[in-house]
């Protein structure tokens, strides 16, 4: 008779595991897109950082004149972030990856330009430079939400990519 409750509280825990599993591995119901708010990017990079669910919302925003958010939510949920910053010439690019919390422990660069983790990425746009923003450096930065999604590689290729992008865009002009 004792048996029964025990075996009950491991078939509980055996399907609250197997329903947390079910969750992250939701198929995607969206497209992914080929632009992060006006800048192009291989939807291929973009992927690996997006979770399953149903609906893809892309939001711009721009709190501040040196700040360009560009938000992709799914389901409802911030899912990934893409940055423009401007930043006074003199700041580090340690100060600016300081700011981003989604950097956790960092990779970076061998010339100290580039700052990337699993779930996010600051780097600078060398040669860039706006007559809107003198004196001031840009940098982009990435941030995912789901550490599960966790890619240091793929992270790396895609702020590559997105920076490139980003100085080949109106941005730099």
């Amino acid at each position: 008779m004792t048996r029964r409750p025990v075996e009950a509280a491991v078939l509980v825990a055996a399907f609250g595991l197997l329903a947390g599993c079910a969750g992250s591995s939701e198929e995607r119901e969206y497209a992914v897109p080929s632009t992060l708010c006006g800048v192009s990017v291989d939807p291929e990079l973009v992927s690996p950082f997006l979770p399953g669910g149903k609906g893809l919302r892309v939001k711009e925003e721009r709190p501040v004149p040196s700040r360009t958010i560009c938000r992709l939510d799914v389901a409802g949920k911030w899912a990934l972030m893409a940055n423009l910053q401007w930043w006074d010439e003199d700041v580090s690019i340690a100060t600016v990856a300081d700011a981003n919390p989604q950097l956790g422990t960092a990779h970076t660069s061998s010339d100290s330009t580039f700052f990337y983790s699993g779930t996010g990425a600051v780097v600078r746009v060398n040669g860039c430079s706006s007559s809107e923003h003198s004196g001031q450096t840009l940098y982009t930065s990435l941030r995912v939400r789901d550490t599960e999604l966790a890619d240091p590689a793929a992270m790396k290729k895609l702020a590559t990519a997105y920076t490139e992008a980003v100085k080949n865009s109106d941005a730099c002009s």
